[in-house]
């Protein structure tokens, strides 16, 4: 009877250790799945970014490559071929996409980019749309901007504020890189001119925000938000009619 009595205490014992180990493993499991969860996003075209909590924000370490809405339906792909100087047109007023250029004149890669490489450019009816960014992001506002800028200051960086942004190659000589010192991943894609040609391609990094100042919109201007061959973010309010890239933040 003893002898049962310590047969029986053992398996219990082995029993709590059993249900501790299996709640412990499966606790520790679900929060890894999570956290790994978290660091990527999914847009409706598949395409997978990563992404960098800086300060209290998270942001997107690639620019947008959907050529979708987040309903599905699709974006008109610009070509100068099928609709000519329409690109910034205020008068047709359609929504269009277009790669950013990877043409390497200045020989400042060895080997040739993907199409897709600097993200997808969007004129202003694309942008103002509402509906580029995944479920839970969105497009940043200027003060998403500023509010990363303090980050970067306070967090040792005043006056290089840029330069911390900027990937370290791809950049035009007479523009530098930058140090990419948070992986943020700035690329110099350029922008797109009012009559949809890709411009200034390796010498600056340009986002569109979701800020439109006026409410004329032939005086209408967006801000756009670039890093060019200063230390510091340019802010510039500009054409409604150029196209830009974005980068997209956690809602």
């Amino acid at each position: 009877m003893k002898y049962k009595k310590q047969i029986m205490k053992s398996l219990s014992r082995l029993n709590i250790i059993l249900l501790l180990f299996i709640s412990f493993g499966c606790s520790k499991g679900d929060n890894r799945t999570k956290q790994e969860a978290e660091l990527t996003v999914t847009d409706v075209d598949g395409n997978i970014y990563n992404t960098i909590k800086m300060g209290n924000q998270i942001w997107m370490l690639e620019n947008l490559k959907t050529t979708k809405y987040n309903d599905g339906s699709p974006i008109t792909l610009y070509t100068f071929e099928e609709h000519g100087n329409n690109w910034g047109s205020l008068d047709k007023q359609e929504a269009f996409y277009q790669w950013a250029s990877t043409e390497d004149l200045n020989n400042v890669f060895d080997e040739e980019l993907p199409f897709d490489y600097y993200g997808a450019m969007y004129n202003h009816f694309a942008i103002e749309s509402g509906m580029l960014a995944p479920q839970g992001w969105r497009i940043p506002t200027e003060a998403d901007f500023r509010e990363l800028e303090n980050f970067l200051a306070s967090d040792g960086h005043t006056g290089n504020e840029a330069t911390v942004l900027k990937t370290e190659t791809g950049w035009l000589p007479g523009f530098g890189g930058g140090t990419n010192l948070y992986g943020f991943n700035g690329l110099p894609n350029g922008y797109v001119s009012a009559l949809g040609t890709p411009t200034f391609g390796q010498g600056v990094c340009t986002w569109a925000t979701s800020n439109v100042i006026g409410d004329n919109l032939l005086s209408q201007r967006r801000i756009l938000v670039q890093l060019l061959d200063q230390n510091t973010i340019f802010f510039d309010d500009a054409a409604i009619q150029i196209g830009a890239g974005i980068r997209c933040i956690k809602e």
